[in-house]
């Protein structure tokens, strides 16, 4: 008897798969997975770019320690406003772009501006172009004196300048002597900054030599009224000639170098109307402390601090970076470097930390 033919046809084993609700219940684990991963990636980075930021500051401490071995003092600023990162290119592996600075200094006082000499060095058409308003950068030098971004001068942590902003080519300190403090052929006040092309070949850095307070302050220990005063000159000013031999406050007490993450300047000119992110030039490349840190509590260091949501609580004059936890890292005159509390820390144990021999020695919960 034949087979009917309606017989069912024979079935394989089935094939084990995922529902859609297992499927929908496995994306949601790997969701949350990746969500409690992410804040460990994110400290993890931070906490390399803290790491390379020290290491930077390290370099620049042992940068000058180096000089002053050599030369028997610091580098201060110059008449014409040449900072002290400029002097220690050669102990950074930047021999060849110090080779490329002109130094042709002005007799102190005078505002002379060519053929030879000039008052203040980014007038020198060898460190930075001529300003014409335009983003055409005149060719030679095939680099200017002032010119390129280095490494060991940009922390990963702070935002990146604008490449259409100013940058900050001077700032004069507040108060006290012209000639005697700052050069009087560079202003009563305020601030000289780079137009175009000027600004676009000018090289930024995220940490500047402590200047310390021209200005004589409060005695904290003084017993007399009014109060006496205490030198609070830092190892990096006008003509200075300090040394890491002669520190009466201690290296370890003063600071020699800070952190700068930048900010939001906007000078007027009609080429920078926007205010966008800068940074110092490091051809200058100092801090004067009376400009304050920031973000800080303390309404004596915060009066220069951009509160809006753009300026992230920075300032270009002011110490300051954009670390987790509020620490903004320091090299100390012994080359050690030190993350303080920017937000405890208040302005006159600021004063005696950038004082190199103020007398007044700040303990070990700054």
């Amino acid at each position: 008897m034949s087979s009917s033919s309606s017989a069912r046809p024979r079935v394989g084993p089935r094939r084990p798969a995922f529902t859609l609700i297992e499927l929908l219940v496995v994306i949601a684990i790997i969701a949350i997975l990746i969500g409690l991963l992410l804040p460990a990636v994110q400290k993890v980075r931070e906490a390399a770019a803290n790491i390379q930021c020290k290491n930077n500051l390290k370099q620049l401490g042992l940068a000058a320690h180096n000089y002053d071995s050599a030369m028997g003092v610091l580098p201060g600023i110059d008449t014409q406003a040449v900072g002290p990162l400029v002097r220690l290119l050669p102990h950074l592996e930047q021999q060849n772009q110090y080779s490329l600075f002109s130094f042709r200094p002005a007799p102190l006082g005078q505002t002379t501006n060519g053929p030879n000499a000039y008052f203040i060095w980014f007038r020198d058409p060898l460190n930075r172009p001529p300003t014409t308003n335009t983003t055409t950068i005149p060719r030679p030098p095939a680099v200017y004196g002032a010119e390129g971004q280095f490494k060991v001068f940009t922390c990963p942590s702070a935002p990146p300048f604008d490449p259409g902003s100013t940058a900050v080519q001077c700032v004069i300190p507040p108060g006290n002597t012209p000639d005697v403090d700052w050069n009087s052929a560079w202003g009563t006040s305020g601030y000289w900054y780079s137009t175009m092309p000027g600004a676009q070949i000018m090289g930024r850095t995220n940490y500047l030599a402590s200047a310390g307070d021209p200005r004589p302050r409060v005695d904290r220990t003084s017993t007399a009224t009014p109060p006496g005063r205490v030198d609070a000159h830092g190892l990096f000013y006008f003509q200075s000639k300090e040394s890491v031999s002669r520190v009466p406050d201690g290296t370890s007490n003063t600071i020699m170098f800070a952190e700068n993450a930048g900010g939001l300047l906007a000078p007027g000119d009609p080429f920078f109307g926007t205010p966008m992110w800068t940074q110092n030039a490091w051809a200058w490349g100092v801090w004067w402390e009376p400009y304050g840190i920031c973000p800080s509590s303390d309404p004596n260091l915060n009066s220069l601090c951009n509160t809006t949501p753009g300026g992230r609580g920075m300032s270009v004059f002011a110490a300051g970076s954009l670390h987790a936890g509020g620490v903004c890292n320091f090299t100390m005159a012994d080359g050690s470097v030190k993350g303080i509390n920017v937000k405890s820390i208040d302005s006159l144990s600021l004063v005696y930390l950038t004082g190199a021999k103020d007398g007044e020695i700040q303990g070990s919960d700054f």
